[in-house]
């Protein structure tokens, strides 16, 4: 199936097709592999490039001007530096904090600031989405878990299975949480 006939039947309504994508996932395995990665990140961000392309057809704001597998590749590597990005922070930030062994704060900050803040509307929004997302999440973003670990952990069958679930869990959290609302709120 060409590019563009992929396109149409997406436009019909035959999601079916999105199948065909997973053979352009060899070159995103492969540069998240030389970037620190391993084979689940690179399903991961394979996974949100087609949940962007397909948003971006169906929504009319994709155009065909270069092949799908260099627009997928492309997503696949911003999403991926992102989350290099997150991940160093994260690690900055617990190193400012004091983490023990165990991995959970030795001294937690204080919040002084009256209102709302990123930390409790983030929170509120995964108590929303309930379990297990919320603690699939955590474990996957906050605390960089292995999707062969989390499969393991919540009694998933296979790392594709606990990926898919976290796909699934992404997709109820951006349902309940506003872009907008985010920028307006004060930093801890």
């Amino acid at each position: 199936m060409t590019d563009q006939e992929l396109i149409d039947q997406l436009k019909k309504g035959n999601e079916n097709c999105l199948q065909q994508l997973y053979q352009h996932m060899g070159m995103v395995k492969s540069w998240v592999g030389q970037n620190n990665g391993n084979e689940d990140d690179a399903l991961d961000v394979f996974q949100e490039a087609i949940i962007v392309f397909y948003k971006n057809v169906m929504a009319g704001n994709y155009e065909l001007r270069s092949k799908i597998s260099t627009y997928l590749f492309e997503i696949s590597k911003r999403q991926w530096l992102n989350q290099l990005n997150r991940r160093k922070k994260y690690e900055n930030r617990q190193s400012e904090v004091g983490v023990s062994q165990e991995g959970h704060e030795s001294i937690s900050p204080e919040i002084t600031r009256k209102g709302p803040n990123l930390r409790e509307y983030l929170e509120k929004a995964l108590t929303k989405i309930g379990e297990p997302c919320k603690s699939v999440l955590e474990a996957t973003i906050f605390l960089g878990m292995r999707m062969e670990d989390i499969a393991e952990r919540f009694n998933y069958s296979s790392a594709r299975s606990a990926s898919q679930q976290k796909l699934r869990c992404l997709q109820k959290l951006r349902g309940e949480v506003s872009y907008d609302v985010i920028i307006r709120l004060k930093q801890p």
